[in-house]
């Protein structure tokens, strides 16, 4: 009966070795004069990855928007703006230079619906 109890333990290991992972984001995957959401705290979730200095403002769209949580801004010369509506309307948060947010405040979760990467808020 012993045996049969250390096999079954092993498979149950060996299965649980193999079984696929689950996916993590983090702040180093924000590369460097880049700015990055996530769609959860801590950074995990990416939702967004733009280069630094565009005026642009970008929508976020499908399961992306209004799911920031946190954010970085790997840029040491442009300060970035997230925007609570469509077409960089509504409330904005600042990005600043050189600066993240694991978490931001609950009147700033979930709120993000374009950004963009210059000339800050």
């Amino acid at each position: 009966m012993r045996i049969k109890t250390v096999v079954a333990g092993m498979i149950v290991a060996g299965a649980a070795a193999l079984a696929p992972g689950v996916a993590h984001a983090a702040l180093s995957d924000c590369d460097s004069n880049n700015m990055c959401m996530w769609g959860n705290n801590d950074f995990v979730f990416m939702i967004g990855e733009r280069g630094h200095g565009s005026t642009t403002i970008t929508n976020l769209s499908g399961d992306n928007n209004d799911e920031m949580d946190s954010w970085a801004n790997r840029s040491a010369s442009y300060t970035g703006c997230m925007y609570s509506n469509a077409g960089g309307g509504g409330d904005k948060q600042t990005m600043a230079r050189n600066s993240n947010d694991n978490n931001v405040s609950p009147l700033n979760s979930d709120e993000v619906s374009s950004w963009r990467t210059a000339n800050g808020c």
